[in-house]
């Protein structure tokens, strides 16, 4: 008799998962289950780039790895009549739409898991990823876990050591999700704030547009510390307005995802800042990233919040004024600096 190591004993094998986004999380992702012995299938919604993909097998994005020859990419919705698992890695102002597009195909989550990786808040009115998934198909909440952290497609896809959070209302629905996804550089730890890891998640985005900002005027580490970490307080301050756990944000989806956003050469939310704080505006900043930088639209919703809260959110304001009413990004920067605080 073989007995199962510990991690083996934690997966479950031959699990049908479908996959939503051939961006870089969804196919680092898919990949990482596809290797954990899941028959996994990769929604494309473009079928020219399925198509490429499927018949290619080549590395997705940019510092990638080339996709195993039984991952099946496709533009069909035969597969999710099958699916165990539904996997959500597509930009977030495109969950909305795609679930719309599900939906009038006559796909149903009702008995499926429904597992959110895309970080993000969706402005107006203002809903979580989870909330979103759940104005559209309705009463599906509880089988809806996130799945969020530090986690660098270009650094998982190379098997470096990760670890993130696996939340749900149900922990077992968590615990399920952890045993889909665990392996030996991917650690996945659970717990039932939604909320928290949520809003964690979509908010550190904005304070990496404003770390590239300073990267681009070129003000230095001692700048950047004190935005980001001023930054970080506006983060909980929210997160527990809106019913986040103070204890969450201090963990790996909150203060651990916002030190490896803000300093990461991976990280396009600090690489849009970064153009900026050189000079493009953010239309040519986008443009010449080429991907989608949530942070830019988590701006608008974090500035929204705070202003349907009355919180004071000047860091928060401040890059809301530099992205969208076009303020000079030194000055706001100086203006920052500057401003008095007890923090």
């Amino acid at each position: 008799m073989v007995l199962k190591t510990d991690l083996e004993c934690l997966r479950e094998d031959n699990v049908k998962i479908t996959v939503l986004g051939s961006g870089s999380w969804g196919a680092t992702l898919a990949i990482l289950l596809f290797e954990n012995g899941h028959d996994v299938t990769v929604w494309e919604f473009d079928a020219t780039r399925a198509k490429y993909l499927q018949a290619g097998k080549i590395k997705p994005f940019k510092a990638g790895t080339v996709l195993p020859k039984g991952l099946i990419v496709t533009d069909s919705f035969e597969m999710f009549k099958d699916s165990d698992v539904v996997l959500f890695a597509v930009p977030s102002q495109y969950v909305r739409s795609t679930c719309e597009i599900l939906k009038n195909k006559g796909i149903s989550f009702d008995e499926k898991i429904v597992i959110s990786a895309t970080k993000g808040v969706e402005a107006n009115p203002v809903m979580r990823m989870s909330e979103v998934i759940e104005d559209v198909f309705g009463g599906i909440y509880k089988n809806i876990v996130v799945l969020s952290g530090p986690s660098h497609a270009e650094e998982v896809c190379k098997k470096k050591p990760t670890a993130i959070v696996s939340a749900a209302v149900n922990i077992d629905l968590a615990e399920k999700c952890r045993s889909l996804f665990m392996s030996d550089y991917f650690m996945v730890h659970t717990q039932t704030d939604v909320i928290g890891v949520e809003i964690g998640a979509a908010l550190k985005n904005v304070f990496a547009v404003a770390s590239g900002i300073i990267d681009g005027l070129k003000c230095g580490d001692n700048t950047k510390a004190a935005i980001i970490s001023r930054g970080f307080n506006e983060l909980v301050k929210i997160g527990i307005a809106l019913g986040g756990k103070e204890q969450t944000f201090y963990g790996l989806s909150g203060l651990g995802d916002l030190i490896c956003t803000c300093f990461s050469k991976h990280s396009r939310n600090r690489a849009v800042g970064q153009a900026i704080g050189e000079g493009m505006s953010l239309e040519e900043a986008e443009r010449n990233l080429g991907m989608v930088a949530e942070g830019v639209k988590n701006t608008i919703s974090a500035y929204r919040i705070g202003k349907e809260l009355k919180l004071e959110i000047p860091i928060i304001n401040g890059i809301h004024a530099v992205l969208f009413e076009g303020i000079n990004p030194l000055k706001v920067i100086n203006d920052l600096m500057t401003r008095a605080t007890n923090l």
